[in-house]
């Protein structure tokens, strides 16, 4: 009795050489692991916790104490503050950890040398990192938190928030959060400790960060003006709609050139 293998012809060509195979692979390391839900309830914890504490908690607390709640707290507006702002710093620093030995990990255990032997193209090895963190990233820690966080606020509300001022928040919490992880993996290609990828990234945000509140020209510049730009954005606040498009505009491009350089760069290097 004899078994007929059949083998299927691949087509592709260039850049994308691999891609497919290498995303499957990429995926499982969210999909098909404890990672997606472990984060999921990280971050509910420490963000949307944190909404569910200053919207309903503190409000709670001052009323049991002093018998009212005080006319200049605003337990809506510190609970999109505190989402926007202070969750804006937590999740860069989320996406930055995820990411840090995303590239680094398989070059020095000789991965990457082993997959590149194969029909692989190196683009399609950064790609695969990039597309496969970005969706987990987007799903698990930006778009889930957003939505809860959402849910929490409107019930404070006592009715749903306007989406329009809301969605463009979490695009501009979307934009910050991939800039880091493109960022992030351009650093694993330049540096082989991950102690300077730790270091650069986590210093570009919290040192930025910083100065931005020491100085208030950078405070305009992305992406530390996200910190600042988004809480305004999403409460509906006035604000000049170049200076909003064009902040978002700049983040993106930021991201597209991480992540270009990260593929140039790794292209070149020798195993």
């Amino acid at each position: 009795m004899s078994a007929r293998l059949a083998l299927t012809p691949v087509s592709t060509k260039g850049w994308q050489l691999g891609l497919r195979t290498l995303l499957r692979k990429e995926n499982r390391g969210w999909w098909a692991t404890r990672r997606w839900w472990t984060l999921s309830l990280i971050w509910l914890l420490g963000v949307n916790g944190l909404v569910a504490l200053v919207a309903f908690v503190l409000p709670a607390m001052l009323l049991r104490l002093e018998g009212q709640v005080p006319a200049e707290f605003s337990p809506l507006a510190i609970g999109t503050q505190a989402f926007f702002q202070l969750g804006t710093l937590a999740l860069a620093v989320g996406v930055i950890l995820v990411a840090q030995g995303a590239v680094q990990d398989e070059v020095r255990s000789g991965t990457a040398a082993w997959v590149l032997s194969k029909p692989v193209s190196r683009t399609a090895f950064i790609l695969s990192k990039l597309i496969a963190h970005a969706g987990g990233i987007l799903a698990v820690m930006v778009g889930l938190q957003s939505a809860i966080a959402y849910g929490l606020l409107s019930l404070r509300a006592g009715r749903p928030l306007s989406p329009g001022p809301f969605g463009a928040a979490v695009l501009g919490l979307a934009l910050h959060s991939l800039f880091y992880l493109a960022l992030t993996v351009l650093l694993n290609v330049l540096f082989e400790e991950r102690g300077a990828v730790l270091g650069g990234s986590l210093g570009c945000l919290l040192g930025g960060s910083v100065l931005a509140g020491l100085l208030p020209p950078m405070a305009a510049i992305p992406p530390w003006s996200m910190a600042g730009l988004l809480p305004a954005l999403a409460a509906g606040q006035a604000l000049p709609t170049a200076p909003v498009g064009l902040s978002l505009a700049a983040l993106a491009a930021l991201t597209v050139g991480c992540a270009a350089w990260a593929i140039v760069r790794f292209r070149r290097i020798e195993f």
